[in-house]
């Protein structure tokens, strides 16, 4: 069921429009299903692929172009991610399936059947697949590496592979050991459902955001919690409806929340200060920050996808879709921005480089 939406009208923000042409490619037919089989052994972890991001300069950023059309699902789109080398994209859909997609053909290379979920992303080790329940599939085989116990609304990876983080519907955060699937620690504080997680990039730290779920105990805040320690460092309150996403610069010295309050809100992560408030006409589900930290993408009810200057917080570019945006994913080197959302389609943008 899609959030009642609220028309919100935040502080004037200059508008730089961009006239794109979405050259819409014929639906890719999808492949057949991977099989299934025996749970294999618990996650084994390997460095992940390092790709140097491109600059990416405000000017630049206004010239984005639209490169495609990835068509094939029959349900909306959940989540998206890219691999470490960013040589493949995976989308998660309502249809119950995960689909990689080659990058360079901008063709369908694998389907994994599954249940719907919130999240969809590569493992660390660019060779399993998580989602939203904590199963981690191998993606070469289709079979099971592990599933957690309970139902997890949402999970994520620390950038190392070594801790997945895990929130229920209505319990505290889990820190689990990836390797002896062991909780190391349960991070108690949210009154109600948490709906973001994100480690730091160096995964010291774990941001989450909360909102209105079973107990309508609603806080709408952003946690930051020290892992190694199980800690809080900081309650971050401004937003005044559920906080769906959250996201670390790439330097970690700055958090990026999305609210259904048709906010993003930029703060400080060592102080907790907020330094900036961008302002949507509707609510948001998604945000990523560009691999370089100058740019920002947003997306949610709207049916767009707005581009921001991480510096002066200054509206960048607006980019179009067919329907809500549920999900948006910058590639490692910052030349795409991927988006997905309720028309069951993904959208590729090319954002070129600093000459």
């Amino acid at each position: 069921m899609r959030v009642a939406r609220s028309l919100c009208y935040g502080p004037t923000v200059t508008l730089l429009l961009v006239a794109l042409c979405c050259c819409a490619s014929q639906p890719t037919p999808m492949p057949a299903p991977l099989s299934t089989g025996t749970p294999l052994p618990p996650l084994v972890t390997a460095t992940p692929t390092l790709v140097q991001p491109a600059v990416i300069s405000p000017e630049t950023a206004a010239q984005v172009e639209a490169l495609g059309l990835l068509e094939g699902h029959s349900g909306r789109i959940y989540g998206l991610d890219f691999s470490s080398d960013g040589t493949r994209l995976v989308s998660g859909s309502h249809d119950g399936t995960l689909c990689l997609w080659d990058v360079a053909t901008r063709q369908a290379i694998g389907l994994l059947e599954h249940d719907a979920d919130w999240q969809v992303f590569f493992a660390p080790d660019d060779a399993h697949l998580a989602s939203a329940n904590g199963t981690v599939r191998d993606i070469a085989t289709g079979e099971i590496a592990h599933t957690l116990e309970q139902p997890n609304f949402r999970v994520t990876f620390s950038p190392d592979g070594a801790r997945l983080a895990a929130a229920g519907f209505n319990a505290p955060i889990e820190i689990w050991d990836v390797q002896t699937w062991q909780v190391v620690h349960t991070l108690a504080g949210h009154t109600d459902r948490v709906f973001g997680l994100a480690f730091s990039p160096e995964g010291s730290l774990l941001a989450s955001g909360s909102g209105i779920g079973p107990s309508d105990v609603s806080d709408y805040v952003v946690k930051v919690w020290d892992v190694e320690q199980g800690l809080e460092i900081h309650t971050l309150e401004g937003h005044s409806g559920d906080v769906h996403a959250v996201a670390f610069s790439p330097d970690g010295r700055l958090l990026a929340s999305a609210s259904i309050d048709c906010t993003v809100h930029v703060w400080d992560v060592q102080t907790g200060e907020l330094v900036h408030i961008l302002a949507h006409r509707d609510g948001l589900w998604s945000v990523d920050f560009a691999p370089d930290g100058r740019l920002l993408a947003s997306g949610g009810v709207e049916h767009r996808v707005r581009l921001w200057d991480v510096a002066s917080g200054r509206l960048l570019s607006t980019l179009p879709h067919g329907d809500e945006v549920l999900a948006v994913a910058f590639s490692p080197d910052g030349s795409l921005l991927a988006a997905a959302g309720y028309d069951n389609i993904v959208y590729l943008w090319g954002i070129p480089p600093t000459r």
